[in-house]
């Protein structure tokens, strides 16, 4: 697989991030534009699988660059 454009235009010491999003929320904010969804349940240990290999997937295309920083973000902000 080919590298990731954006980490292979970056400066090989330029410090890597990670956001991780939780796409689900308990209601849809009405200034949200983000990829959210409202759900009664969620299969936590499908969603943990799919995280878990989209993280090993992305590493790969990293070239062992460690990261800096990781941000949680998504949900319903005011919880």
């Amino acid at each position: 697989m080919s590298p990731d454009p954006f980490i292979s235009a970056a400066a090989p010491d330029e410090p890597l991030a990670l956001y991780v999003h939780w796409p689900f929320c308990v209601s849809k904010c009405p200034y949200c534009d983000f990829n959210s969804h409202v759900r009664a349940e969620i299969d936590n240990a499908a969603w943990r699988a799919a995280l878990l290999s989209d993280l090993a997937h992305e590493a790969t295309l990293s070239g062992g660059r460690p990261l800096s920083s990781i941000f949680f973000g998504g949900g319903t902000p005011s919880l």
